[in-house]
């Protein structure tokens, strides 16, 4: 075990030596209960031992990191395309871990779009809404796990002539068969490269069609969400090809943020260094907690990787009465960054380095983004929002994590909010123009909600 001893600022520490010359009375003892109180929130030094801000603590120890340009643009300036073209052409770890990056990216992207379309044509149908939303909406349900919905959307459009017609081809057969994830979308009017590390395909122009509506003249612009699914799995191949021998550890490395409709995944490789580094993970065992626990396991998932997983220990030490507590989570992670902080800098030789608050904050951020995520399977929607809305306030530069950031824009439009959801992908669209895909039904969702709620903010 080491010493856990508080980070005191240096008016605090002004104002203790006040006190002690005023002769003022030492205040009370904590009692037992407070200790214990306090106590609990610490994680057990030997996990804290194992994350890797710790194991960066030293310059020396992320020195092979931090000589490559590539991992800069990873890890501290969060571009992803530029990571790829830096980190891809050499193939590796590294770049496989860039192209997992950009597959996650994507795959948000293409949540966000189709949560937005149901909310739209799905959840409240006008009749003037085109012929064609029955594929966008047959599309959407079927990557958000929804196949029933999927084929009903899907049979609308049989011996229909519509523009969404080339567009919807894979999907059709894929829905009329058995439905086996993945599908293949080579067929796609998309001019995509053959899979490549350190390839960068992008999604054509936009639109990608025109709908008209049916009311005789309005049209409506629209960008096919398939085309975003499309590079994800592009991204996915490319990632295999880069480091083949890390197959399992690529796959499991952003497993919380598949869609709905990909089958979960049972982890046992644990996380190496490529693919902790400057990531949402603290430990090599957080991967496969986070798979079971979004998977078939559940929320008992907590139990099982308690031992081996930060994130799991958070997760139950986050637990008030049976159930994850937003406030307590906050709690949780401020101590678990303090521990880092202190840990990091004991290793160092006793003082804390730059590096140190950095690689904590991005540690810190990352819990928040992966308790969300646990919130939500556990069916509480209002927590897993407020630990969202945390790591976003708390995301700057290195902790502004594209794939966290668009998944709580996929989670708004889910819950009918386009506001917030087009700030965060106009933000990353200037470096991800394929991301421009999904505005096009933000858009239409955010056109139906003001003109539901006159005079006021979309979504609110």
């Amino acid at each position: 075990m080491y010493f856990r001893k508080p980070l005191v600022g240096l008016a605090a520490v002004v104002l203790l030596g006040l006190t002690a010359c005023g002769g003022e009375t030492a205040p009370a003892a904590p009692s037992a209960a407070e200790v214990a109180a306090a106590s609990a929130l610490h994680a057990p030094a030997e996990r804290v031992a194992e994350a890797w801000p710790v194991l960066m603590a030293t310059e020396e120890d992320f020195a092979p990191y931090a000589g490559k340009q590539g991992w800069i643009s990873l890890v501290m300036k969060r571009d992803y395309r530029l990571s790829v073209e830096q980190l891809g052409p050499n193939g590796g770890a590294d770049a496989a871990r860039a192209h997992a990056e950009m597959a996650a990216v994507y795959r948000q992207a293409a949540l966000l779009s189709a949560y937005a379309l149901i909310e739209t044509y799905g959840k409240t149908p006008v009749p003037t809404d085109p012929v064609g939303a029955a594929h966008l909406l047959s599309v959407s349900y079927a990557i958000t796990g929804d196949l029933e919905n999927a084929r009903a959307q899907s049979a609308k459009l049989e011996g229909i002539s519509d523009p969404t017609n080339p567009w919807h081809a894979p999907w059709s057969e894929w829905l009329g068969g058995d439905a086996i994830w993945p599908l293949a979308l080579t067929e796609l009017p998309l001019e995509l490269s053959a899979a490549a590390s350190g390839g960068w395909p992008e999604v054509g122009d936009l639109p990608h069609y025109r709908l008209p509506e049916q009311n005789g003249g309005s049209v409506r612009d629209m960008g096919d969400p398939g085309a975003l699914v499309a590079l994800a799995l592009w991204h996915d191949q490319a990632a295999q090809i880069a480091a083949p021998e890390f197959a399992e550890v690529t796959k499991s490395y952003r497993i919380g943020y598949r869609m709905p409709v990909e089958p979960s995944l049972s982890v046992t490789a644990p996380l190496t260094m490529p693919y902790l580094f400057g990531s949402d993970y603290l430990v090599p065992g957080d991967a496969a907690f986070i798979a079971d626990v979004t998977g078939e396991m559940g929320i008992s998932a907590i139990e099982k990787h308690v031992d081996t997983s930060l994130l799991a220990w958070a997760a139950q030490a986050s637990r008030v009465a049976g159930k994850m507590d937003a406030e307590r989570a906050v709690d949780v992670l401020a101590a678990l960054r303090e521990d880092l902080l202190i840990r990091s800098a004991e290793v160092s030789g006793g003082e804390p380095l730059l590096h140190h608050r950095q690689f904590s904050d991005m540690a810190h951020v990352g819990a928040f983004r992966n308790l969300a995520l646990v919130a939500e399977i556990e069916g509480d929607r209002e927590v897993s929002g407020l630990l969202r809305i945390n790591a976003m306030e708390r995301s700057q530069k290195a902790t502004a994590c594209p794939v966290g950031l668009l998944a709580l824009g996929a989670w708004d439009a889910s819950n009918r909010y386009p506001s917030r959801a087009q700030d965060i992908l106009h933000s990353h669209a200037r470096r991800l123009p394929s991301l421009e895909t999904a505005r096009y039904g933000l858009d239409v969702m955010a056109l139906r909600v003001s003109r539901e709620r006159p005079g006021e903010t979309p979504g609110i």
